[in-house]
């Protein structure tokens, strides 16, 4: 061989080095180019994922919570309507996966083609086809990051609508209390009650213990009796009290409770004394307890320290405020009435 054709031999052999090594990064470039595509194609899918998860959430409490029917139908349908659009998301995301790789997979048999057209009639073989490689998307601990965020965002979401929904129970409670006191010492005491409701626990009635010699009532907010089974037992009435459906208005539950007391306030050194107290569990409770004296009645003294004004001719005491969660709290009211000589 000659010097010449060994030189162009060199030629020839630094040449097809070359064109391996701008081959091999042309396809380091292609196989990058479209594994960022897809990442940035299943960002959009876990981020909206999240959006999915954060909606669904919130009306699947909302739809728990409801009793009106338009609530019911329209949280129904925004959960069909977020289920089917995380299926469609899950077909656009595969069908973008798939057609990067096979644009991918294209590209790199056409730089192919071009490497082996280049070594016909070489010594040396061609190089058998690179091996395939899938697009590679996001990497697995970017996913379980993802997976974290939609449980967080889950978690987060019925955490904050159940606290503002109060799906947990009847957190939302006042007592709105009358008591109005007659010159014999007998009192009608008039409770309005007022509370939230979970359909989890949709409440049919309840139980009410009084003494023997109260009577009590109980009225639905359209004025109307509540059915009510009474049993006595040692000198103590139980009332069964049924609701019924008017007791539900408006996400609330509200009903009066009427109690007729018989020496309701005693008399004691030249004073008539009333008492009054009550009592929650469950949580801290608005409550707001109204005492209207006696016509002529005069003041003397409170416990504790209430607003007292007049209607109708007629001294009114009122205690309100917060009742901590299992605290008995106590109300007395000092008054005299005139004599009969007045």
């Amino acid at each position: 061989m000659s010097e010449h054709d060994e030189t162009l031999r060199k030629a020839l052999q630094e040449n097809a080095r070359l064109r391996s090594e701008r081959e091999e990064s042309l396809r380091e470039v292609a196989s990058s180019e479209y594994s960022g595509h897809l990442r940035t194609a299943e960002r959009i899918y876990w981020a909206y994922a999240i959006f999915c998860v954060a909606v669904g959430v919130a009306a699947v409490n909302f739809f728990a919570r409801s009793f009106d029917t338009k609530t019911l139908i329209g949280c129904a349908v925004a959960m069909l309507v977020i289920y089917e659009t995380t299926v469609l998301l899950k077909l656009w995301f595969h069908m973008a996966r798939m057609k990067m790789a096979v644009l991918k997979e294209m590209k790199l048999l056409r730089l192919e083609l071009a490497r082996l057209a280049t070594a016909v009639g070489m010594e040396k073989s061609s190089e058998p086809p690179i091996k395939y490689e899938p697009v590679r998307a996001g990497s697995s601990w970017e996913r379980g990051l993802w997976v974290a965020a939609c449980v967080t965002v889950a978690i987060a979401v019925s955490t904050w609508t159940a606290r503002a929904w109060q799906l947990g129970g009847s957190r939302d409670f006042s007592a709105d209390t009358l008591v109005t006191l007659a010159a014999d010492g007998s009192a009608e005491k008039r409770t309005q009650m007022s509370a939230s409701y979970s359909s989890y626990y949709l409440p049919r009635g309840f139980p009410f213990y009084t003494p023997e010699d109260v009577n009590a009532r109980f009225l639905d907010p359209l004025g109307h009796e509540m059915p009510v089974d009474v049993v006595v037992n040692s000198g103590q009435k139980r009332y069964d009290v049924r609701f019924t459906d008017n007791v539900f208005v408006d996400g609330k539950m509200q009903y009066t409770q009427v109690l007729t007391i018989p020496d309701a306030a005693a008399f004691e050194n030249g004073n008539w004394i009333y008492q009054d107290g009550i009592r929650h569990a469950g949580g801290d409770k608005e409550y707001s307890t109204t005492i209207l004296l006696p016509a002529g009645a005069e003041l003397v003294s409170t416990e504790p320290t209430a607003e007292v004004d007049a209607a109708d001719g007629r001294t009114q005491v009122r205690f309100k405020g917060v009742a901590r969660d299992d605290v008995q709290y106590f109300f007395t009211v000092r008054y005299k009435l005139p004599s009969k000589e007045e």
